[in-house]
């Protein structure tokens, strides 16, 4: 029976490719799904080679149906290849104008069909080299290339000067101000370069995740009728030498000009982008290209790239609740943050930053990673027209380097500081939505801090000593650091509500939580040396038991932050931002709440107001200390009064509703304090202070501070804060709860 319907199904399939419109995506996706799962079918019964059967699983066709199949598809695929070709000369191509040839999946769908149908030919060798040799003829064209006229920038620009007169007793003044403003306008992409990269991100995909089809191509490649090799590979090492070539040419169609610079630029951090287009090559493909060792040896912009790229494979979306859990993915994400570190590692120890930063870390880098460094020299598995396009490839990037080190040189502290704010305030989608506030809270007071940090002698760029090349591969590494972890936390949070949505129980004791806390162990090795670690070191110090390991890692992506805003590197800047919102999300997860962190709000408090408006160069125009502290102080009033009230009403209500006991005797006491006379006895906020501040408080911070801070006479804040923290978490465990059964609710509905 089963039989009998997969036959059904191939003549379905057959016919329906058969009609005018019928190589569409979605019959080609059932296709492509019906011979990938063929292509592990290889057993063959007896018969000549048109009937010979192959069966498995249950499922059973004949080769004759490969022949039929391969016909229609092969020509189809050169028909549309002939199309593109033919367009390639021509400046001004649009989407609309070429019809089909630019149907980017549809052609990439087909191409994937095709290159599976060589696996399965390969009882039949002749007609294996025949489609073959068509094949690696449409691969050959691709390599080789060379797009012109994509692009081009016009610039104008507008002069303006004003003078102005000011008249005093005494004096005249008189003062005259240029203004110059310039606009850069770009052609509009040209679609030949997205389908160039995609197809051959599709060759990629599948040569990496079918080494058969490698040794195909290198065979076929070396056929007497080929007049010039594609390939250079040296025996062993899986054929990787065709993959190398694919990846090469993608790497120089996607820098060939500057605008391409620019988008790479943008590349280097996560950000929306109108251009992004999710890449053809899967997370495992790339994945194992990156794990290979090889790769080690290969210029460090090429890795740089080839990192993006695992980067755009993992991306930053959120899976969807209710979804079957993939361990395969998790995995996948585990294995890229772990070699993230590696590289990371590996990486800092060659650029010349002080061991002070690197701390103990440096020696141990030193002796374990150059000792596993690979011996394979990349390049020799690249054909010498390759070699050639990548030196001059990498050459033409210092110049790309320079033009974007003299538009940032003019830009000031308080213009990074505005930039990393709104990246901040757009990137909050990854934070977990109940504590969005406390991570902007917590991350703008450590923004603040680091234009005015003195970091002494110690350097992340040196114009004359670190390369562009390693500034882009430090960015691509930090990149794929947080994507890889942001989804395995994700994937850990997931797996937590969907194996036991009822009871929240610490999520630490989750296999996968304890995988990704002992891979930020290696933190705790590196160096507590520069004023923001220092600062944050000692503000998390009281709480001992919290973030063992994790806020060791926040501790040093700190740092590489502040030495950032002293590089004036804002893809940097972005890149170590990101890193840190992730961490608050591994927070959350570790503890249920940002508690720890939520204390360098009150700490820094105190170093604002011993800080004078200067060092700030614009951020802040408030130059007395005793502003400051007040502007702060009426903000977190403002706030937290906010947050009182709604923690009221919400209380009453899911008091009455649930008839909870539990925190009962909080919600009474909250009540009371919202509803306080104005007849009682108040005092100022030295109380209050003690108990945020603890023992170790000065005494000149709290007199300060306390005359803007009312309290209640004989109140015990110990408790109220105490009970208050209880309760925000027992409110977060209750809200997560009715969010989920919500989700699912509304699931089962649409599944229904």
């Amino acid at each position: 029976m089963v039989a009998k319907k997969s036959k059904g199904k191939i003549k379905h399939l057959i016919s329906a490719i058969q009609s005018p419109q019928g190589l569409n995506a979605p019959n080609l996706k059932r296709l492509y799904a019906l011979l990938h799962h063929w292509s592990t079918l290889k057993t063959p019964i007896s018969g000549s080679p048109l009937d010979m059967k192959f069966e498995k699983c249950g499922l059973n066709f004949k080769f004759k149906d490969i022949n039929c199949l391969s016909d229609i598809l092969f020509k189809q695929l050169e028909a549309r290849f002939h199309g593109f070709f033919s367009a390639l000369h021509e400046l001004n191509v649009s989407a609309a104008d070429n019809g089909k040839c630019f149907l980017i999946e549809e052609l990439t769908l087909l191409l994937r069909c095709c290159l599976v149908m060589l696996v399965l030919m390969e009882y039949d060798q002749p007609l294996l080299v025949q489609k073959g040799l068509g094949i690696l003829y449409l691969l050959s064209r691709l390599v080789t290339t060379e797009l012109s006229g994509r692009n081009g920038k016009s610039s104008i620009t507008f002069k303006k000067l004003i003078s102005r007169q000011s008249v005093s007793d005494d004096c005249t003044t008189s003062i005259t101000e240029e203004f110059v403003a310039s606009l850069c306008l770009w052609k509009p992409s040209d679609p030949r370069y997205a389908f160039l990269c995609a197809v051959l991100e599709v060759f990629a995909d599948e040569l990496l995740v079918r080494q058969t089809l490698r040794q195909y191509f290198v065979m076929i490649d070396c056929a007497p009728s080929r007049s010039e090799r594609l390939f250079m590979c040296p025996s062993g090492h899986g054929n990787i030498g065709s993959v190398l070539e694919v990846i090469c040419a993608h790497f120089v169609v996607s820098l060939s000009d500057e605008q391409a610079f620019e988008n790479f630029h943008n590349r280097l951090f996560w950000c929306h982008r109108d251009d992004f287009r999710i890449p053809e090559m899967s997370l495992p493909a790339a994945l194992s290209l990156l794990l290979n060792p090889i790769m080690l040896s290969a210029p460090k912009l090429f890795q740089a790239y080839l990192i993006l790229m695992v980067s755009e494979a993992i991306g930053i979306r959120m899976p969807q609740p209710n979804t079957m859990l993939d361990l395969k993915l998790m995995d996948c994400y585990t294995v890229a943050f772990e070699r993230s570190i590696f590289l990371y590692t590996r990486h800092m120890s060659s650029l010349h930053v002080d061991d002070d930063f690197l701390g103990d870390n440096s020696s141990f880098i030193r002796s374990d990673l150059h000792g596993s460094s690979s011996k394979l020299n990349f390049e020799c598995f690249l054909h010498p027209a390759t070699r050639d396009k990548l030196h001059h490839l990498i050459s033409k990037s210092y110049d790309a380097w320079n033009s974007y080190l003299s538009s940032m040189s003019s830009r000031t502290n308080s213009e990074l500081v505005a930039a990393s704010i709104a990246f901040m305030k757009e990137s909050l989608c990854i934070v977990d939505e109940s504590f969005k506030d406390e991570a902007l809270s917590i991350l703008s007071c450590i923004i603040l801090r680091n234009p005015s940090d003195d970091n002494g002698d110690t350097l992340l760029y040196k114009k004359e000593e670190t390369s562009s090349q390693d500034i882009y591969l430090l960015a691509s590494i930090l990149k794929l650091m947080s994507s890889s972890m942001l989804q395995a936390i994700w994937y850990v949070k997931h797996l937590r509500f969907s194996v036991c949505p009822k009871s929240l129980e610490d999520v630490s004791s989750c296999k996968g939580c304890d995988v990704i806390v002992d891979i930020l162990g290696c933190f705790e090795h590196f160096s507590i040396s520069l004023p923001i670690q220092k600062f944050l070191c000692e503000t998390l110090r009281s709480h001992p038991a919290r973030h063992r390991k994790s806020k060791w890692m926040f501790f040093h992506f700190s740092g590489l932050l502040s030495l950032s805003y002293a590089s004036g590197l804002d893809f940097l800047i972005k890149d170590c931002l990101f890193a840190l919102m992730v961490l608050l999300n591994m927070f959350i997860i570790e503890e249920g709440d940002l508690a720890a962190a939520d204390s360098l709000f009150v700490s820094s408090l105190e170093s604002f107001s011993s800080k004078s408006s200067d060092k700030f160069e614009g951020v802040t125009a408030i130059s007395k200390s005793s502003q400051i502290v007040s502007s702060k102080i009426r903000k977190i009033q403002e706030m937290y009064l906010r947050k009182h009230s709604t923690i009221c009403s919400n209380g009453r209500k899911q008091h009455n509703q649930a008839g909870t006991s539990e925190y009962g005797s909080i919600m009474n006491e909250l009540d009371s304090d919202v509803s306080m006379e104005d007849a009682k006895e108040t005092c100022n906020g030295e109380i209050f202070l003690k108990c945020v501040l603890g023992k170790d408080a000065k005494s000149n911070v709290i007199d300060d501070l306390s005359d803007f801070i009312e309290c209640e006479q004989g109140k015990n804040y110990s408790g109220w804060l105490r009970d208050r923290q209880k309760f925000r978490i027992w409110k977060y465990k209750k809200t997560t709860i009715r969010r989920w059964r919500r989700k699912k609710k509304s699931w089962n509905h649409l599944k229904g």
